[in-house]
């Protein structure tokens, strides 16, 4: 032990990491140096609740047969050399049936805030388990009662540190067949993870001298190596799948052509990719990924949702042209909310009709590519790890992107007075927040988080908005893509769906696009995301949120809290901006969304 202590003092005096393997499955672990340390002693090795203690940055888990006494104090003294004080958090499970009642164990008059931190932290469990309650005694004896203390009084008081005892409810646990209840286990230690985060960031903005500017600093900088592999297993059966390219028909030109010939009364008879995956072994790998394993609470709900996602997506590549993909699709996507369907209606009666009052300079698939690929040359310079490439091909409609790839159609032509807002929709959100993601340490970033779409799609909109590139015609399809939605959910055909939106005064062509697009695959409600995600990305910044953070890679607007922890935490690094912003324009149009406006004003 005399060993250890010095291997400890060196690598805190240095402002090193600290991960050591203790006598009988013990482990210290500080990743750096923290004005606290969560301490758990046991008799008989408990993996739930030491994995508890785990998803904190800094804690000591022994057997308590091991003498921790003087190592504890060396790493008091050690870090209150530098910070001014440190705090202790012993912690015990208690097992007795019926008892959900936290106890806090402290001196009296001591770390009142703190004290006050935990216990109203605790309680607020009851928002999972409502029978919770939190104790607070004061006393001397701060740790199990079988147990002797880690110091006392005096040597607490040398080595500059607290003692505060936590007894902790094993209400995760059946005690008597001693059972784990898995799914709210999860639930418990996220939040306890962050009750102990904060109640730690309170005793250190009082007690010590603060190098911290937020409790989510305190939380694990450092991505353990179970968890990387997990994230590059994910994201490579998310990349492998292609699953947009493999339900996007490959005939959709040929088939509008037999759709004017028959008088649109033939439903198009669509064509798609090969599937050149096996969907049920690769759910077998997916479920190999052992997630489990993950101490990290943010993260492990990130990896658990998005493997959730792939699974259902692998289902509908099985389900495709059958009407599962329709039901599964719906369950992936969610239902088309309320306030979507609303402000779809709103556009299309203010402007009821097509806008053409202008001539139409249009541009060719070559004439795009050309200032495309100007804005690609930029990025490229920005993101020089990362391949940028542009393609013209026969087998796309319309125009998208594959990762890193703008793909063309052969066919496609676009007004003029669009390429600027296209180019910013494609180029500098979508593939700007993939490079973006690529730069990060969790492959997530650029794979995209489970329903990264309408955020994703919301920031392209919005992008064009703030060009001024944003048309009538643009933001009737963002409507017409709603209706043509909910008409499917509520069983309408293709030719009942493609007539509704001509009663909506939309062309043909529109009309049968925007159709195709909704019952590709069998039916995909993914395109009413446009409009919600655009509306999402309004009420953010009308409530003052940080539009940057949006850029760091793919993930919903769900996740920006989580995305906020991480760049707290350093995991996640600030992202490359898009250079339209810089536009003096675009900053004025931005200061309008955040007074508020509705989505109809958009284009007054």
């Amino acid at each position: 032990m005399i060993e250890t202590i010095q291997t400890v003092k060196s690598k805190i005096e240095a402002g090193e990491s600290i991960n050591l393997e203790l006598p009988k499955n013990g482990m210290l672990h500080i990743e750096k140096p923290l004005p606290y340390i969560c301490v758990y002693r046991f008799k008989n090795d408990d993996p739930y609740f030491a994995g508890l203690l785990k998803t904190q940055a800094s804690y000591l888990i022994a057997d308590a047969e091991l003498d921790i006494s003087e190592l504890l104090k060396e790493i008091s003294i050690s870090v209150s050399e530098k910070l001014n004080a440190f705090l202790i958090l012993e912690m015990w499970p208690v097992r007795t049936a019926h008892d959900a009642q936290f106890g806090i164990f402290c001196p009296e008059n001591k770390a009142v805030a703190t004290i006050a931190s935990l216990k109203k932290g605790f309680e607020k469990i009851k928002k999972i388990y409502p029978g919770v309650s939190a104790k607070v005694i004061n006393t001397k004896n701060r740790q199990r009662g079988d147990l002797a203390p880690l110091m006392n009084v005096d040597e607490s008081k040398e080595s500059g540190s607290l003692i505060i005892g936590i007894a902790v409810p094993a209400i995760y646990q059946n005690t008597a067949e001693e059972e784990i209840y898995s799914l709210f286990y999860r639930r418990f230690y996220s939040y306890f993870s962050e009750i102990i985060k904060r109640a730690a960031f309170e005793f250190i903005r009082v007690q010590t001298s603060n190098p911290f500017g937020h409790y989510l600093m305190l939380g694990k900088t450092k991505l353990e190596k179970v968890t990387l592999n997990a994230d590059s297993l994910l994201a490579g059966i998310s990349e492998e799948m292609s699953f947009l390219l493999r339900v996007t028909p490959v005939n959709g030109t040929t088939e509008w052509e037999n759709f004017q010939k028959n008088n649109f009364t033939k439903v198009p008879a669509f064509n798609y990719r090969l599937i050149s995956i096996d969907p049920e072994r690769k759910k077998r790998e997916l479920y190999n990924i052992p997630l489990e394993k993950i101490k990290d609470p943010t993260i492990a709900y990130i990896l658990r949702d998005k493997r959730l996602e792939i699974e259902k997506q692998l289902t509908m590549l099985e389900e495709r042209n059958t009407i599962n993909f329709r039901y599964i699709g719906q369950s992936l996507y969610g239902k088309i909310e309320d306030r979507v369907i609303v402000a779809a209606n709103q556009i299309l009666e203010k402007f009821p009709d097509q806008d053409s009052s202008e001539e139409i300079t249009a541009l060719s698939c070559h004439d795009f590519a050309r200032r495309a690929q100007k804005e690609l040359d930029y990025y490229q310079k920005e993101f020089p790890e990362t391949p940028l490439c542009l393609e013209i091909r026969k087998d796309v409609n319309g125009i998208m992107v594959s990762q890193s790839s703008l793909l063309i159609s052969d066919q496609f032509t676009l007004d003029e007075r669009r390429c600027d807002a296209l180019i910013q929709h494609e180029i500098a959100t979508h593939i700007v927040t993939y490079c973006n993601g690529r730069n990060q340490p969790l492959k997530q970033m650029y794979a995209g988080f489970s329903r990264y779409d309408q955020l994703q799609e919301g920031l392209a909109v919005l992008a064009e908005y703030l060009v001024k590139g944003l048309s009538i015609n643009r933001m009737r399809t963002l409507a017409g893509r709603v209706i043509a939605a909910e008409s499917m959910v509520k069983g309408a055909s293709f030719i009942e769906t493609f007539n509704l939106l001509r009663a909506r005064r939309f062309s043909d062509y529109t009309s049968y696009y925007i159709a195709m697009r909704i019952y590709r695959g069998g039916g995909l409600v993914k395109d009413a995301v446009y409009l919600a995600g655009l509306l999402d990305v309004m009420d953010y910044l009308k409530k003052g949120r940080n539009l940057e953070t949006l850029y760091t890679g793919k993930f919903n607007i769900n996740h920006v809290d989580m995305i906020e922890e991480l760049m707290h935490r350093n995991i996640v690094k600030p992202p490359v901006l898009p250079r339209f912003l810089q536009r003096d324009s675009v900053r004025v149009r931005l200061e309008i969304l955040r007074h508020g406006i509705e989505v109809t004003e958009l284009l007054e």
